[in-house]
């Protein structure tokens, strides 16, 4: 359900919520993704590092643990980390106390454990004794690399751009669960819009929103912004209270396994200014030249140019400030980016957000943002539906 839903019904429906739903109430989340896939991507993983000379990948605590071995943890100062051989076995090495947690959804083909009164790094030196090169998983600390080379008898490398490289290209699967998050964010940010009434603070609606999105068995959160707070591309919520006549841009996202959407919707409370619906309607222009501009093979920058040309057009260049768009999938924000200076060729599987804005200081913001999947030759693939025309919320 697009947020354009709430225009035409917002009259007749209700400014609260009924209570929080028991957990068997929400939505039936998709099923998560299966052992095969991390396998699948295990073998690519392994390719990937063979093809640079590397004989095994270390990975410490990351969404770069998660996608490589279904492991979503923190980091903290008790070491866990994957190896991941060329030729060889994925061994997680973890602390003896966590492998039972551990072991409930690890893909791995082996588990090491130490003792809280042993040496973790000295263990990873027995583990490596068959590898002369390691390539480190790009988020890893600096300290954590030292002390492994300490312990170890090998060299490191960046790994960073084979996780990116891969990532960045999305299976079936993890579509479908990029268009179960856009769907739960568009009917979160609409019932958020229901909510709203005159005098209601950009932070009591950034609680309502999250309420919302708990009410649909998620978390999620998002930025909420009224009238010129509107103008700050990244602006948090704060104590402006809502006015009759103001934009309201929420931007807001939620993770459904693992995956991350991200959607920003801008709309009128009450009958809006005519400049308004006139910066409103050079944004959808503009992002949907950009849409149109989602081609494998198009140079990232090429589509970030198709939008920005149709607001600099309409006079408005110097308050588009940011790139179209960034890649999303496990992170929020993640390759490949729209931005000006990137030639790099899109791929089918990218997954993107387009994301045109207009933001005029102390009067208002609009922002449009959609989540698209590349395609090979056909249009991209609406991972969240559309508003259209501005909606106007009835005060």
């Amino acid at each position: 359900m697009a947020a354009a839903g709430a225009a035409t019904a917002a009259a007749a429906l209700p400014r609260t919520s009924p209570a929080l739903p028991r957990p068997s109430d929400a939505p039936s989340l998709p099923p998560p993704l299966k052992p095969e896939a991390f396998h699948e991507r295990q073998a690519k993983l392994r390719a990937a590092a063979k093809s640079r000379g590397l004989d095994a990948l270390f990975v410490t605590p990351s969404t770069n643990l998660a996608y490589a071995a279904n492991i979503a943890m923190g980091r903290s100062e008790r070491l866990t980390a994957l190896f991941l051989f060329a030729d060889g076995p994925a061994v997680l090495l973890t602390p003896a106390f966590e492998e039972d947690n551990v072991k409930r959804g690890a893909v791995v083909d082996e588990v090491a454990t130490w003792k809280e009164d042993e040496d973790p790094f000295a263990q990873a030196g027995k583990i490596l004794a068959r590898a002369k090169t390691v390539g480190v998983e790009g988020s890893t600390a600096y300290g954590t690399v030292t002390r492994l080379l300490s312990a170890a008898s090998v060299q490191a490398q960046d790994a960073g751009t084979i996780f990116d490289s891969l990532r960045m290209v999305k299976s079936a699967d993890e579509k479908a669960l990029l268009v179960d998050a856009g769907r739960r964010t568009n009917l979160a940010i609409a019932a958020t819009h229901r909510r709203l009434t005159r005098g209601v603070t950009e932070s009591e609606a950034a609680n309502m929103l999250e309420q919302e999105f708990q009410r649909l068995g998620v978390h999620g959160d998002g930025l909420v912004q009224f009238g010129p707070s509107a103008a700050l591309p990244h602006g948090g919520p704060g104590d402006r209270r809502l006015a009759v006549g103001d934009v309201v841009l929420i931007d807001a996202g939620c993770r459904v396994r693992g995956y991350t959407s991200d959607v920003t919707r801008t709309v009128a409370f009450g009958a809006p200014a005519d400049e308004v619906r006139k910066v409103y309607g050079v944004v959808d222009k503009a992002q949907l030249a950009g849409i149109d501009a989602l081609r494998a093979g198009a140079a990232a920058e090429d589509v970030d140019r198709a939008a920005r040309r149709v607001i600099e057009d309409a006079g408005y260049g110097a308050f588009f400030t940011h790139r179209l768009g960034h890649g999303l999938g496990m992170d929020g924000h993640e390759h490949p980016y729209l931005v000006r200076g990137n030639a790099t060729p899109l791929s089918a599987g990218n997954t993107v957000t387009i994301e045109p804005g207009i933001y005029l200081p102390g009067k208002f913001g609009v922002r449009i943002e959609d989540d698209y999947g590349v395609n090979e030759a056909a249009a991209p693939a609406s991972l969240s539906a559309r508003p259209g025309e501005l909606v106007v919320l009835n005060t």
